[in-house]
């Protein structure tokens, strides 16, 4: 083999496809070696009679197992960079070729083999990266250890004071952690530096120092920049011939104290979270249930029944209640991510009243919204997370009040149009602006701003979660977020969302009663809430359809092994339900009913709906709280087709 040349082994067992790529290599301008294995086990003979290859690209499917097992070979993820590709897109593969060690994933065509040198190419220069960055992260654990030696010997303030505490000698330790030149502090009292809600505690163990007694305490003393730090100290009396001094060794706690705070917050918020995401659970309940018994109420009644406004009233604060479920799962971190194709003015104009209440009268809200703007395929509780967090940030930068802006925009950003400051990739974009006239922030808390648990605001007063959470909304939306500001001047912060190309901003307007489709399958109901399982019941048989209801999935079996009408169409259960759960229940049922459609419902996300696990057969997830008609169009929807 060429020592110049790369080296790359193909495994492929596909014939056209590796003559493909074959020749795609051979007219590349670069020097490549390939060599092709058919299966797993010639793969695995290769790599073990022959030097590691520069590359592997393995097809996932192979006729002796999956591409993805190589990355399970002894240190093969750390010295050897592996593509994995596919003849069909697969979000469970791609995860999980990229979790284990993959590093890239891309589905077959024509062009796609075609491009398999430049693929390649790209491949290696990202491995390249992660050798750097490896090397890097070993130096700075390296140099690390060596810098815990030195502070764990030398980090210590070790101080001499007198009886009357007047300071009479300081390590040079004292210029790093405090800021102060020895000939600032020698000679005045060590009280003095000490934070006043701490000098009578010290004071009382100050008089207990004895030769025979050492004793211990934590206070804060005053940095040199006017800031307080937390010092663990310890401190003897010694007896010299011309009197008694105090010897102190003080260390420096201040980091491990905000870690505490900062482990108490995030201890609270997740106890939060669970009591918010299970009440939010059972409450989605009820809601189905109140919402839906209005519905069928007002069905039945004259349109000029005056019992229908009441009905009409009942509904719409179920749909309010909905909006509170929706941020309480949101902040649980429970809520499906359920992506549908939105108008961002659209959910800024439903946002306006809400928003309106969050501010002071001395704040203007102004909205500068873009007319024609594109939709964009996303999960709208997130999106709408999004705008609250910014928008409440916004408020707070503006203690004195001041001008707060909401803009949308549609963007299209090219290699020169790019914001040279963010790293964002070309393409069609709608971009959503928030703008206030407050404080605004240096460089340096800018660099911090995304980071979780940082904030700039006093203890008790904000959790430094809200730029961090916007921020991992956004990158799992595939965008963008970056922020502009000076001191003095406001903040803008920018949020790039890609433009959806598939849809058309398509108003969400809810089917009229009278247009509900009907059916006559077989649907087998298992929901173990009484009150809501009795209303899907009703509902669905006053649409024609035949429906098996079951409190669990035990239960949902015992009715299938006893059905003797034969075909059952639709399974329609929640995921959560006791002994058995709604996803099991689909699995274990397939063999008897492999025709069988599902759709899958719940007030929260438990677990995570994998639909890779029943490519073929899982139909839909609708999520709780929904209407009666949002129910009968999706159970048509999905036995459809």
């Amino acid at each position: 083999m060429d020592d110049d040349a790369v080296h790359i082994l193909l495994v492929e067992d596909e014939a056209a496809h590796a003559e493909l790529i074959a020749r795609a290599f051979e007219l590349y301008d670069q020097k490549v070696q390939l060599s092709v294995s058919r299966s797993l086990a010639e793969a695995r003979s290769f790599l073990k009679r022959h030097l590691p290859p520069t590359l592997i690209i393995a097809d996932w499917r192979l006729p002796d197992g999956e591409g993805l097992e190589l990355l399970s070979i002894d240190s093969a993820p750390q010295t050897i960079p592996i593509v994995i590709m596919t003849s069909h897109g697969n979000e469970r593969v791609a995860v999980e070729a990229i979790k284990i060690g993959a590093i890239d994933y891309i589905v077959k065509s024509e062009t796609t083999l075609l491009e398999m040198p430049q693929i390649a190419a790209r491949a290696l220069r990202q491995w390249q990266h992660v050798v750097e960055r490896r090397r890097a992260e070993l130096a700075l654990r390296e140099s690390e250890a060596r810098y815990r030696l030195i502070t764990e010997n030398a980090n210590d303030i070790i101080s001499l004071v007198d009886q009357e505490g007047t300071i009479l000698y300081l390590s040079p330790s004292i210029l790093p952690l405090l800021g102060y030149e020895l000939s600032e502090l020698v000679g005045n009292l060590i009280f003095d530096l000490i934070h006043p809600d701490d000098v009578e505690q010290v004071r009382r163990v100050w008089a207990q120092l004895s030769p025979l007694q050492r004793v211990q305490i934590t206070y804060r003393v005053r940095h040199n920049n006017g800031s307080w730090r937390w010092f663990d100290a310890q401190g003897s009396l010694i007896e010299q011939q011309n009197g008694r001094y105090a010897v102190i060794v003080s260390r420096d706690i201040t980091q491990s104290r905000q870690l505490e705070a900062q482990l108490f917050q995030a201890q609270k918020l997740d106890a939060i979270g669970q009591l918010a995401g299970g009440v939010a659970h059972d409450f989605n309940n009820l809601l189905v249930v109140i919402s839906g018994c209005a519905e069928l109420a007002s069905a039945e009644l004259d349109l000029d029944d005056p019992i229908r406004q009441e009905l009409s009233e009942i509904q719409k604060a179920a749909q309010r209640a909905t909006g509170l479920t929706r941020q309480l799962l949101t902040f649980a971190r429970r809520q499906f991510s359920v992506p549908e194709h939105l108008n961002l003015n659209d959910l800024i104009r439903d946002l306006d009243r809400m928003l309106q209440r969050l501010f002071r009268e001395d704040i203007t809200l102004v909205s500068i919204l873009a007319p024609d703007l594109w939709p964009i395929w996303a999960d709208h509780g997130q999106i709408e997370q999004i705008i609250v967090n910014l928008t409440v940030n916004a408020r707070d930068a503006m203690p004195q009040g001041g001008r707060l802006t909401i803009s949308t925009a549609n963007i299209v950003l090219d290699r020169t149009a790019t914001p040279p400051d963010i790293a964002i990739p070309p393409g069609q974009y709608v971009r959503l602006a928030v703008t206030d006239t407050g404080i605004g922030m240096s460089e340096e808390v800018q660099r911090h701003a995304f980071e979780p648990f940082f904030t700039t605001k006093e203890p008790g007063y904000g959790t430094g979660l809200g730029l961090a959470t916007c921020y991992g909304i956004v990158k799992q939306h595939g965008g963008s977020i970056y922020l502009s500001s000076e001191v003095g001047q406001g903040t803008t912060v920018y949020v790039y969302l890609l433009r959806d190309p598939d849809a058309t901003a398509i108003p969400r307007v809810q089917p009229k009663a009278a247009t509900l489709p009907r059916g006559n399958e077989t649907v087998l109901l298992v929901e173990d809430d009484d009150a809501l399982r009795s209303l899907l019941g009703r509902t669905l048989r006053a649409g024609g359809y035949t429906v098996l209801e079951a409190e669990h999935g035990l239960a949902a079996l015992d009715i299938t092994t006893h059905h003797i009408a034969g075909s059952i169409d639709l399974l329609l259960t929640d995921l959560v339900v006791p002994h058995i759960n709604g996803y099991e229940l689909a699995q274990q049922l397939h063999n008897s009913f492999p025709n069988m459609r599902l759709l899958f419902t719940s007030g929260y996300a438990d677990r995570t709906l994998d639909a890779n696990e029943l490519p073929e057969r899982v139909g839909a997830f609708i999520q709780k709280p929904f209407t009666t008609a949002a129910l009968m169009n999706k159970v048509r929807q999905v036995l459809d087709g």
